[in-house]
């Protein structure tokens, strides 16, 4: 635990992935004190045309601008000229319900400006989705995150 999936365009080689996926395991690791071996990260790449926001396409040339859209009716959007779109994330994270809204928050934030850096998406195109549950319904190995043995018996193989 934790499990973070992380939804982006194809736009990290596969060096950037890789260092990406250490600097998130490093972050989480250190500021959550999880043993590495308990975090995993999947990354999955999506083309821009499936991807959406505020009723736009990515695809479309106009999506910083229709993406940022705050009145369907008038159709006002706080885009500048100086906000573009060079990526897009959506970072759900399955956990185990055991930290403090301080710690998501100072999580949260350093989550969304890694990703920001290695996916180069502004901001406010990062999404993080944090969804916490009891230990007892995580399971690896054939054991529940609730048995008092859980870190030893999950790394039986």
């Amino acid at each position: 635990m934790p499990l973070i999936e992380v939804n982006t365009w194809p736009s990290m080689s596969t060096e950037e992935k890789k260092e990406f996926i250490f600097t998130l395991t490093e972050l989480t690791t250190n500021l959550l004190k999880i043993v590495p071996d308990k975090i995993q990260i999947l990354i999955k790449e999506l083309e821009k045309e499936n991807w959406g926001k505020a009723g736009s396409v990515a695809s479309d040339p106009s999506f910083a601008d229709k993406s940022r859209v705050m009145n369907w009716n008038t159709q006002e959007s706080y885009h500048t000229q100086a906000n573009t779109v060079d990526g897009m994330a959506i970072i759900t994270i399955d956990i185990w319900n055991t930290f403090d809204q301080e710690t998501k928050d100072i999580w949260v934030k350093q989550l969304t400006q890694t990703t920001s850096k290695f996916t180069h998406a502004p901001l406010d195109k990062i999404l993080i989705v944090i969804r916490e549950m009891i230990p007892g319904d995580w399971g690896q190995s054939g054991v529940t995150g609730a048995d008092p043995n859980f870190l030893s018996k999950s790394r039986t193989y």
